[in-house]
């Protein structure tokens, strides 16, 4: 019996190894609570723009990015997928979203979590999306390369083939690449910093790391506007 199972547990074993825990979403319970108040206190129209994601979602002030556009940011964390999938129905859903701007993935492959796991986690996002609100439109951001994680690079651009991949396969889901990996100093050369900067590259030499904004914000108006 011994014998039969080591073939098995070696067939086994791969896959359990393959898959990385969720994290508990509780964690990010207050902030959940707090957009749950602000609607209570300010309803925000069914039908409208819903920025959603991780923390460079949240760290997004759309006002100043977009000015003009009327929008809601509902980025929380650094969250993983799985965490927006569990508070979707109060992040998103009950919204009824007309276009769904969305950045998140990096925080899963640098938990460990491989990409495939992170797609069947985007596969449930945009399925219960598109079940709720199947007229949406859906802009999924690439995962950006970071100075921090260059350990995750090939899981980061593994990912970012599969969210093309999904957009390819519905005319509702828009890919929008344009990250980059690097920072420039006053000289234009490339630099390494810690903290913020180091999480969110593509700084112009006249911003400080205060003012850092993701590198997508440079595409997305073209985006929006083809939506």
């Amino acid at each position: 019996m011994k014998h039969l199972l080591s073939p098995l547990l070696a067939l086994l074993f791969p896959v359990i190894a393959f898959a990385g825990p969720d994290p508990d979403p509780a964690r990010f319970d207050k902030e959940i609570v707090a957009f749950d108040a602000a609607d209570a206190k300010a309803a925000p129209e069914k039908g409208g723009i819903v920025f959603t994601g991780s923390s460079s979602i949240r760290l997004l002030d759309l006002k100043k990015v977009f000015p003009g556009l009327k929008a809601l940011n509902r980025g929380f964390g650094g969250s993983h997928i799985s965490d927006v999938n569990h508070y979707l129905d109060r992040c998103l859903l009950r919204y009824e979203p007309s276009l769904v701007v969305f950045y998140c993935g990096g925080n899963d492959l640098w938990d460990k979590k491989s990409p495939e796991q992170v797609e069947e986690d985007f596969t449930e996002f945009q399925r219960r999306l598109f079940e709720k609100s199947p007229q949406a439109k859906l802009i999924v951001m690439a995962v950006r390369p970071s100075p921090s994680r260059v350990s995750i690079r090939d899981k980061e651009a593994d990912l970012n083939a599969r969210f093309k991949k999904a957009a390819e396969a519905d005319k509702r889901i828009t890919y929008v690449a344009g990250s980059c990996d690097r920072f420039l100093d006053k000289t234009g050369e490339t630099i390494q910093e810690r903290g913020l900067a180091a999480r969110m590259p593509c700084r112009r030499p006249d911003q400080s790391s205060s003012s850092l904004l993701p590198p997508f914000t440079r595409t997305l108006p073209r985006s929006l506007a083809s939506m």
